[in-house]
């Protein structure tokens, strides 16, 4: 009866028969099942077999398995089980060592009849109110398996977070920190048929499984509508139509997606209200690259798009990051880009497979907490130059060569 079963264990058939008969009332008003056992042995065989048993009333002193030791057992084997132990009149030492066994109640025999309702209607409502709460942890137990299955398929759709050109021209390398178990942040990198290499970076609003989904969906129409050789602007025109034709939720996405020629050093770059990119020279310059800036993607499905196109030198990094990297360093919109531009510079001199790990490290001092505010990315390209191969038995030309 899926706990609203209640057991009553005494070596007197006489008194089992006398609770019985006096709990029938109480039994029919709350649709219980009284089961009776006349030892402990007995009373374990019954909760084995309804193992949802809501109140066990026992007598404490009993043969072969007294009161005390059942208590015990059934604290380890039914946690939520409520126990009233009966006690002779006078006993204060059974109660004690009943109550401290497990007993969450207690009656001194004989009870009345009130006595008896009430002791047993105490232990319902605390069953009632145990299982409610065990049942609310077992729903969050699962929903927290769910997330992190999530949270792990969303990690598996990212590219690697670090890649090199094989012919050495460039080091990219990308960080992506959610705020909760699964992110509403992306980034993307491939290379094309080219040798062209495409870098993305979005952020979806909102947070959590829902902002992963539609991140999921972004990522996907953006490769997608690349690798069918579109233009930048075609492609962020395509994928915004996609998005805002099917929005009822009206998510909106803001991104960027540059397109880099390592051969020559030209990168495009197309912007969805997004925030701009970095260029940091050798020296630690910083330049923003303020593309056009569009309507972010799904907001308004009219929207167009427009690129820019910009060089970099060799030595140079490209940097794309996400909002909650400026969140996290101050909550004052208005010192945000300055923070950002120290925090790059404080990083700029270390290699390229550090540079990134080390912003984060340097941004994790900004912020004190158990995690970031916001979903946190950060993808930073650096530029080597064109590489020359030399054939063997070829001069390789001197400094003072290579300058004339």
């Amino acid at each position: 009866m899926n706990g609203r079963t209640v057991v009553v264990v005494d070596d007197s058939s006489d008194f089992v028969a006398m609770v019985e008969l006096a709990l029938e009332p109480l039994a029919g008003r709350q649709n219980l099942q009284v089961l009776h056992a006349l030892s402990g042995e007995e009373a374990l065989a019954l909760l084995a077999q309804y193992p949802d048993t809501a109140v066990l009333l026992t007598d404490r002193r009993m043969p072969t398995m007294d009161g005390l030791e059942l208590i015990k057992r059934c604290r380890q084997l039914y946690p939520l089980l409520q126990v009233v132990a009966l006690s002779a009149a006078g006993d204060g030492t059974s109660i004690i060592e009943a109550m401290r066994a497990g007993a969450s109640d207690y009656v001194v025999k004989p009870p009345t009849l009130a006595e008896l309702e009430s002791a047993l209607e105490r232990a319902l409502e605390r069953h009632a109110e145990l299982n409610r709460a065990f049942q609310m942890r077992q729903k969050l137990q699962d929903y927290e398996r769910e997330l992190a299955i999530a949270a792990d398929i969303q990690r598996h759709m990212l590219p690697s977070p670090i890649a090199d050109d094989p012919e050495h021209r460039y080091h990219l390398s990308a960080v992506l920190i959610p705020a909760r178990h699964v992110a509403g942040d992306f980034y993307d990198h491939w290379q094309t048929d080219d040798g062209r290499l495409v870098l993305a970076i979005g952020d979806v609003s909102g947070k959590g499984v829902s902002a992963a989904l539609w991140m999921a969906v972004t990522k996907t129409l953006l490769h997608s509508h690349l690798e069918h050789d579109l233009s930048l602007e075609q492609a962020f025109d395509a994928v915004n139509r996609a998005l805002a034709s099917n929005n009822p939720q009206a998510y909106f996405v803001t991104a960027v997606v540059a397109m880099f020629d390592p051969a020559t050093g030209e990168l495009s770059i197309c912007s969805a209200a997004h925030i701009p990119p970095y260029q940091m020279s050798a020296n630690g310059t910083i330049t923003r690259l303020d593309a056009p800036q569009g309507m972010p993607l799904g907001a308004l499905e009219s929207s167009s798009y427009t690129g820019a196109t910009y060089i970099l030198s060799p030595g140079d990094r490209l940097i794309l990051v996400t909002d909650g990297i400026l969140d996290a360093l101050s909550p004052n919109l208005a010192m945000q880009q300055s923070l950002l531009d120290q925090l790059l510079k404080h990083a700029h001199t270390v290699n390229s497979e550090s540079f990134a790990p080390t912003v984060i490290s340097l941004l994790s001092h900004h912020w004190i907490g158990p995690s970031f505010p916001d979903d946190v990315t950060f993808v930073t390209l650096e530029y080597a130059g064109q590489q020359h191969s030399y054939a063997i038995g070829e001069a390789v030309p001197s400094e003072s060569s290579a300058r004339d």
